[in-house]
């Protein structure tokens, strides 16, 4: 864990006081594709937190007439634009997954503005129910952004749970499913390198449970004030 929850402007605007300083507390959700990031995610949303997701944010920063847009077309020419002038985020996955050259080119035009507008949001959002967040990031470590949170968790999963989740929300083979994980850092390395580890099982119940718990005793020694 790397040290106490940072502090943010809490804007009041009901009690006319301005803003204060309150401390957020921020959570970095990471996992493998397929792990349930997304789910644990919104367990912490319905616990309070506010909660952001760099996959969301990517997709935001390349609409038409975004700076990023240029680039990933100049990047991978017209064939990734479709007739409403979006993007084929489908065609982009495939050239990625087969094409290692093109995908670091990706990567280096957008990780800097996805890292930036993260921080900004997390920054001017309002925090009025729990004094913390929480952000979806799928490559946390492989981008090196673990000191950029107070605290680091890994959703894991059976690699066959992985495999089989990739193939039905991807629409894809399960060979496309592993290539498509081989991207990533290994999940026994992002465990490794996590403050805290959620398994996904696949039942809904039991991860909320979990969650809850996770949420808990964070919450306990990051944010209760000590005497």
């Amino acid at each position: 864990m790397r040290g106490s929850a940072r502090e943010v402007n809490r804007g009041e605007p009901n009690k006319g006081m301005g803003c204060v300083k309150v401390k957020i507390l921020k959570i970095g959700v990471t996992g493998s594709a397929g792990s349930g990031k997304s789910l644990v995610c919104q367990g912490l949303k319905t616990l309070g937190l506010v909660t952001f997701d760099c996959d969301l944010i990517a997709r935001q920063i390349v609409e038409p007439g975004q700076k990023a847009y240029e680039g990933v077309v100049s990047c991978f020419g017209p064939d990734v634009v479709k007739q409403d002038k979006t993007l084929d985020r489908a065609r982009l996955r495939k050239i990625m997954v087969n094409r290692p050259d093109l995908r670091r080119q990706l990567e280096a035009l957008l990780h800097p503005l996805i890292i930036a507008q993260m921080l900004l949001q997390i920054k001017t959002a309002v925090y009025d129910r729990e004094p913390a967040c929480a952000v979806e990031v799928p490559l946390l470590f492989e981008l090196g952004m673990a000191a950029k949170f107070d605290v680091t968790v890994v959703v894991a999963a059976t690699r066959e749970a992985l495999v089989a989740r990739i193939s039905t929300r991807d629409k894809v083979s399960a060979e496309s499913a592993i290539k498509i994980l081989a991207l990533q850092m290994a999940q026994e390395k992002k465990i490794k390198q996590a403050d805290h580890v959620i398994e996904n099982n696949g039942n809904p119940g039991k991860l909320f449970e979990s969650v809850e718990k996770f949420y808990t005793k964070i919450k306990k020694e990051f944010l209760t004030i000590k005497s």
